[in-house]
Order: structure tokens, then sequence, then C-alpha cells
């Protein structure tokens, strides 16, 4: 009997020191702009962690359109790219895959809520490893040197005016002085109106009649209040000024806010460091809002994501490297710190601190529903084409050679007969 028992013993230990059978070597492929910018950021990092899967990049520009989707995990480079991909039934449903409970697992709502609004049946085709949203930064000592109340989140458009407005024109030094400044590089002051509108999903113009739509209450009231504020100088309107592309007036401290992505927070120091400039005490809160829907956003997008093909004879594999990418948490906190303009990282605990601010109004709102950025769906050169001929109006309007509700109507009527002109010059018709 003790015979027996040292012999199963001895078997357990001999089995138990013997290696598992190495799993079958696989290749899978993935579509991306840079073969080495992928290796860089995901393919290397993901082959040493699992060793029996290469992967081979094919660079987008040897695909072409009848080749597009024939990789096992797809790259997509927008919205609009994923929802053909979607709807032309080149993707696999995340939920058919055997993992695919876990693939989307801590990804921030704003990530899923883009992408499954970005298809009719509400089902998640890929994923995004980041985001990319915008806040309000705005400069405490230059807000308190000057008894201005602090802005707070969800406030609306009209309130980040009124605040601009406080600031006086120039410093007690005698320096310029903006309450307000963004990097518009032309039709400065009208570019602000239509990002007002866009807080609160008002098109200006239709993408499948090309009709213009200005002459509104809605539009007006924009217009009235933010004359008012350009009026009283407190709004950066500078366009292509290279001096002020290279060193904007918020990091310059010569404008107390500015509306910009998250890429500003991990700007500030190293901008300081490298111009002299003494370190700014900033704070952010949420972008300007819809006061009628204070909880949602229009500023974010998302721009890389990817897909398990549904030609894929490696989904299983394809599906891992997608769970790589979108949430390897030593991976993505390296990406998120090396490649800060890549975007934030859709697990929002990835995100790389940037001293004791609070980063959250970068991703505390909720994704705007139906929302589509105009340049995605209108050819640009008709939406300059507008902007132009409306920005000539609006600097009538500021003049006061036109009333608000003369200005809204003349843009209307010259933003029309501009666009039907850039329709003609690209050979689109009437």
């Amino acid at each position: 009997m003790r015979t027996a028992l040292i012999m199963i013993v001895f078997m357990l230990a001999v089995a138990g020191c013997q290696s598992p059978e190495p799993e079958e070597p696989v290749t899978i492929t993935v579509n991306y702009p840079s073969i080495q910018q992928f290796n860089k950021m995901y393919g290397y990092a993901f082959e040493t962690k699992f060793p029996h899967i290469q992967v081979k990049v094919v660079q987008d520009l040897e695909l072409d359109a009848a080749k597009a989707g024939t990789t096992d995990l797809v790259y997509m480079n927008g919205i609009e790219a994923y929802k053909k991909a979607a709807q032309d039934g080149k993707l696999r449903a995340i939920s058919y895959l055997d993992n695919g409970s876990q693939l989307a697992d801590g990804l921030s709502p704003v990530v899923t809520a883009l992408l499954g609004a970005a298809v009719p049946d509400g089902q998640l085709y890929g994923l995004a490893p980041t985001f990319h949203s915008a806040a309000l930064y705005f400069n405490k000592t230059l807000f308190d040197k000057y008894r201005v109340p602090h802005p707070v989140n969800g406030m609306s458009w009209q309130d980040v005016f009124t605040l601009a407005s406080q600031f006086p024109a120039e410093t007690n030094e005698g320096e310029r002085l903006y309450g307000l400044q963004m990097n518009y590089y032309r039709d400065v002051t009208l570019n602000f109106i239509i990002q007002a509108g866009e807080a609160q999903q008002l098109s200006y113009i239709d993408p499948k009649t090309y009709k213009v739509t200005m002459n509104t209450d809605s539009w007006r009231k924009i217009w009235s209040y933010a004359v008012g504020a350009f009026r009283t100088g407190a709004v950066y309107d500078k366009g292509e000024d290279m001096d002020s592309m290279r060193a904007p007036a918020f990091f310059t401290q010569d404008a107390a806010m500015t509306v910009g992505s998250h890429n500003v927070a991990y700007s500030m120091e190293p901008f300081s460091r490298q111009n002299g400039e003494p370190v700014m005490d900033w704070g952010m809160v949420t972008v300007p809002v819809d006061p009628a829907d204070p909880v949602y956003s229009t500023s974010y997008a998302v721009y890389d994501i990817f897909g398990v093909s549904a030609a894929s004879e490696h989904p299983e594999e394809a599906a891992e490297l997608l769970k790589f990418i979108v949430s390897d948490p030593v991976n993505s906190r390296l990406v998120a710190r090396n490649q800060p303009n890549y975007g934030l990282p859709a697990i929002t605990d990835y995100i790389i601190p940037v001293g004791e601010h609070d980063l959250s109004p970068l991703y505390a709102l909720k994704p705007a529903p139906h929302h589509v950025d105009p340049y995605l769906v209108i050819e640009p050169e008709i939406l300059d084409a507008f902007k132009t001929a409306a920005q000539a109006v609006l600097d009538k309007a500021i003049a006061g050679e036109l009333t608000i509700e003369e200005a809204v109507a003349e843009a209307e009527r010259s933003g029309q007969a501009a666009v039907d002109e850039a329709r003609l010059k690209l050979g689109l018709g009437l």
C-alpha cells in the first residue's frame, strides 16, 4: 500500500515537471498607416506577451479599396470609416467573438457610446484604444487678480462670453489682455459663433441639400451675446499670426481662458520650461454645454478604431490583439505617456496624471447623440466658402454697421451664394 502511494506521488511530481504543449504558431495581419509606428506602440509588446502569435502589419498605402478589410484585424481612421465597414459586413460583432464579453470591460462609456451610436443596430463592431476630448482651461491667477469668479462645470457659451467680458482690455501694467482665446487660424470670430452653435447641435449647412440655415432665433441669440463680447475686445480675434500660433495667448498668460484638448494640460509645464515663462496656476472645467442638455458634450471624437474582420481565419487571435491594444494595463499607460497626441486612454484609469490637477472634466460628460462633425460629411471647400462669406458679414455687425437681425439674415443669404458657387467649382452642380 505504502509502495503504491509513493508511486502515485512520484508520477504526479513527474507530470508537474513536464512543460505544457507549446501553442501552435499563428500569423495574423493588421492594416495601419505606418508599420514602424504600429510595432512601436503595439506589435513588439504583443508578440513578447504572446510569442506564438506573429503580427504582420500591412501598410495602408498597400491596400486598395477592393482589399480593404481583408486583414485579420482591421484599422479604421474615424467614425465614418468604421460605420461603413460595419454596414458593409466587413466586421464581426464584438458580442459574437469568443471573448467578446471581456473585450469592452472597463472602457469609458464615451468610447462605447460613440461606437454604438454609429451603427443602426447599436452593437459594437470595433473598439478604440483612445478618445479625444476638450475642456475649458482657465488661469487662476488672472481670475483672482481681476476678481472674476472662477469657471464651473456645465457652463454655457453665453456664460463663458460673459466671464470673458469681465476682464479689462489691458493689464495694470499696460499689456494687452484677453478674457478668451482659441487657436482658430482664420474666420476667428465666426468660428466662436459656430462652436457655440455646435454645443447646441445647431446645423448651419444641411449635408444632403447644402441649404444654409442661420436666420433662426437660436442662431440670432448666439450672434447677439457673442457680438457683444467681441465689441469689448475681450475675445482674441487674431487669425494667421505665426507668433500667436507658436505662443498662444493663453500659454503666455495674456488670456484668461481657452477651450482646448487634453494636450493643453500636458503641454502647460513643458511650454513654461522651454520658453522661460512662469508656470501657470491653472484649472479646468467641462467644455461649454447646451444649457437645455447640460450633461452632453459635442467635443468627443474617436479616430483610431480596430475591429476583427468578418473574413479572418484567426478571429480568436485577432481578438486577442484587439484586447491588448485597447486594454493592456502596462502598454496602455506607456502609449499614453509616450504618445499624448494619440488621445486619452479608453480605460480612464490609465490616464497619466498632471500633478494634482483633476482631469475628469475631459470625460465627465456624455457624448451628444447624433452629433456629426460637418467636416466629415461636407466638402471642406464648401464649409470654408460659407465661413469666409459669413465672416465678412459678422465683421460689419461687430463694427455696428448692421443690426444682429440684419447680419444673421445677410449671413444666410451671402453664405448660401458662396456655398452654391463652391459647389459649382467642385463640379457638384446645384
